[in-house]
């Protein structure tokens, strides 16, 4: 009888010793997830819209579709650019376009960590995908 008065608080230090990790863990999945959810939706934009681009598509075309497959995520910017088939950079997009060229679209996106435990580490993490295709 003496030893489990002595053991009864056992159970709630060593519950008080784990939950933290616990709630770091279970932080951290959350906003690691996040994280590769984002990639995952601007990497596929970015490969859309230098499909958009490849097929001649306008400057105002490929930032549409690059916009559309965002979601409407915030704090995302689209750079369109081309390279001549010699490989100078073109001037411009809709001007300088041309056949045989490069396509390229640079999507980037600023990641702002949704735990308050992950913003321990970082506020938030910048994001760039670049997708490259050939103009027909």
């Amino acid at each position: 009888m003496r030893r489990q008065a002595r053991d009864r608080g056992a159970a709630a230090v060593e519950f008080a010793l784990v939950v933290p990790l616990l709630i770091m863990l279970v932080f951290g999945i959350i906003d690691f997830g996040y994280l590769i959810n984002r990639v995952s939706v601007v990497n596929n934009a970015a490969r859309d819209a230098a499909r958009v681009a490849s097929l001649n598509g306008t400057e105002a075309e490929v930032s549409a579709t690059a916009t559309q497959a965002l979601n409407g995520i915030p704090g995302t910017s689209v750079t369109v650019t081309c390279r001549k088939a010699d490989g100078s950079n073109c001037g411009s997009y809709d001007t300088d376009a041309d056949s045989g060229g490069t396509a390229v679209v640079t999507i980037t996106y600023v990641h702002d960590m949704i735990t308050p435990v992950a913003a321990i580490f970082a506020d938030s993490i910048n994001l760039s995908r670049t997708a490259e295709m050939r103009i027909e």
